[in-house]
């Protein structure tokens, strides 16, 4: 448990959808399951969303990935997606990152796709809700340079277009293809984790947290996650549930 209150945070997006959609976007677990103000399956059934997605890094260590699968498998939405993170791919054993092996890996997949979640790695999945026919395209940068994208999907056919990725530097990518999108989602960086005068201060110190306009109807958030890594504590940058509302225009 966490002792901390998680925050929901709201967001609002006007698009070509028919009705209004909910979106859950959750990122960066590291195994945290509970905060003060509930279990993360309480929090998100009490919004009742029509989509869940979640971009990665579930657990730091994989002796709490059941917990983590358990907690996702109370979640009364059917519909969730993943794109796998760093921590798909590696753990933290006495504070010292080792490398999974590909069948540790792959069994990780196994497993969310064993709990009806579906996995986007460098895959698209078209999804019908209330009358809109949204494409949702999931990108592995889990090891920056895997990202591919596929060039033959129809993008003119989509009333909504979602762009899921770990990490935040799928930016460059999507710029230098001419990539479009209404809504990217991206974490890994836990909005800095310890912030001070409202800054991000790091690696990733160059990117926002929250909802950003990219211009021409495209929209980018970076969540700031739900866990934590290297120190278990936050500073002035709460753990973050995020709701993305689309409405039709």
């Amino acid at each position: 448990m966490q002792w901390s209150f998680v925050e929901r945070t709201n967001y609002y997006i006007k698009s070509n959808v028919k009705h209004s959609i909910r979106i859950v976007h959750l990122t960066d677990l590291h195994g945290t399951i509970r905060f003060l103000n509930g279990s993360i399956s309480g929090i998100i059934n009490d919004i009742q969303p029509d989509l869940i997605m979640v971009t990665g890094d579930l657990v730091s260590n994989q002796r709490r990935l059941e917990k983590v699968l358990n907690e996702l498998g109370r979640l009364a939405c059917k519909q969730v997606y993943f794109v796998p993170g760093n921590y798909e791919r590696e753990q933290t054993i006495r504070f010292k990152k080792q490398p999974l092996t590909a069948d540790q890996y792959n069994k990780i997949l196994q497993q969310l796709q064993s709990n009806n979640i579906t996995v986007l790695d460098n895959k698209h999945s078209v999804v019908h809700i209330h009358s809109s026919r949204i494409l949702v395209y999931g990108f592995d940068n889990s090891i920056y340079g895997n990202e591919r994208y596929n060039s033959n999907i129809d993008i003119e056919t989509y009333d909504f277009k979602m762009l899921l990725a770990h990490s935040p530097s799928i930016i460059t990518e999507l710029e230098n293809q001419n990539i479009s999108y209404d809504l990217l989602l991206a974490g890994h960086t836990h909005g800095g984790q310890i912030r001070l005068s409202n800054r991000t201060f790091g690696a990733y110190k160059h990117f926002h947290i929250g909802m950003k306009l990219m211009g021409e109807g495209r929209h980018f958030l970076i969540n700031r996650g739900l866990g934590t890594v290297r120190i278990p504590l936050r500073v002035n940058c709460r753990p973050e549930i995020a709701v993305i509302h689309i409405n039709p225009k």
